[in-house]
């Protein structure tokens, strides 16, 4: 009868242990989330490919779908901070 509640509490004490931890964890994630990630510049190497055989599309930077004018404004932001 003394080992029922002996692993009883052991096994409290490790729950207690694993929510601590639990808890710990969900804040560092949380940290993590409020991170920020800026990417300054992306430089695709694509010259120094070696390609035996091409088929199909390759999408580099902007794959979306855009209208003629949403690509001008983009092409026209991306000139004046080069400026």
């Amino acid at each position: 009868m003394w080992n029922v509640w002996e692993a009883i509490r052991s096994l409290e004490a490790r729950l207690l242990a694993l929510q601590c931890e639990n808890e710990a964890l969900r804040r560092e994630l949380e940290a993590q989330k409020k991170r920020t990630l800026r990417i300054k510049k992306v430089v695709y190497h694509v010259h120094s490919l070696h390609i035996d055989e091409m088929s199909g599309t390759l999408n580099i930077g902007i794959n979306a779908p855009l209208s003629e004018e949403d690509m001008e404004q983009i092409e026209l932001e991306m000139q004046k901070t080069k400026d």
